[in-house]
């Protein structure tokens, strides 16, 4: 089971200001922002664990996944196409997590929010080799692509349903567990798949902020 760990990432000072309004132009929210990204570019520690496995079956809002029979709800036709999936979890670790609690107790509330902030950009980021091997495994196929899926924001797949899904991996590869209520810790970790077929068109692994459960309100929609 491939784990790929303390991989270089990039993140950007303008995303994280171009979220923040009208505050964004003021000269000590710009240099607060900036602390924030090289804080989480220092305390991330990067880590992925994934693998292929076989899509047997999608028959109305289930799919079954290697061993994992997964209920993803309406959208479960989204893997109809597909041959294959890379199932992932990855992480940016626990520290920045445990310096935002520490900035909070110390009531240096905004410094806390753009750290976290800048974390949730961390961890989009390091989502980014998963994207990359899958697209070059289905280039060298001839294959296309589907969407990125994750249960908790595909509409209908249920956050319960990632304990099913991470028993498909060792997490302890990479240090994160999953509790009873299927949220992983720490809590700047995430899980996907994305699959592989012949019948998919895309070459690019695509979003489903569309089809997202917060699509309305997430400050990162676009």
């Amino acid at each position: 089971m491939p784990v790929i760990a303390g991989f270089q990432f990039s993140l950007s000072v303008d995303e994280l200001l171009r979220y923040q309004g009208r505050v964004a132009e003021r000269p000590d929210v710009k240099a607060l922002t900036q602390w924030a990204i090289d804080e989480a570019q220092r305390l991330a520690t990067p880590a992925m664990v994934y693998e292929w496995f076989a899509v047997h079956a999608v028959e109305g809002e289930t799919a079954r996944i290697g061993d994992a029979l997964l209920q993803l709800g309406p959208h479960a036709d989204l893997l109809a196409p597909a041959r294959e999936a890379l199932v992932g979890v990855c992480t940016i670790g626990p520290a920045l997590e445990e310096q935002v609690q520490a900035l909070l107790a110390d009531e240096r509330l905004f410094e806390g929010y753009l750290l976290d902030a800048a974390g949730v950009i961390a961890l989009a980021a390091i989502v980014e080799p998963m994207r990359c091997i899958v697209e070059e495994e289905a280039a060298r196929r001839g294959w296309g692509v589907s969407l990125v899926l994750s249960p908790g924001s595909l509409v209908g797949w249920t956050i319960g349903d990632q304990k099913v899904l991470c028993t498909l991996l060792d997490l302890s590869a990479i240090g994160v567990a999953v509790t009873v209520a299927g949220i992983l810790a720490p809590q700047k970790s995430g899980s996907g798949l994305i699959a592989i077929g012949p019948d998919y068109e895309a070459q690019c692994v695509g979003s489903t902020c569309h089809l997202c459960t917060l699509r309305h309100t997430c400050w990162r929609r676009h």
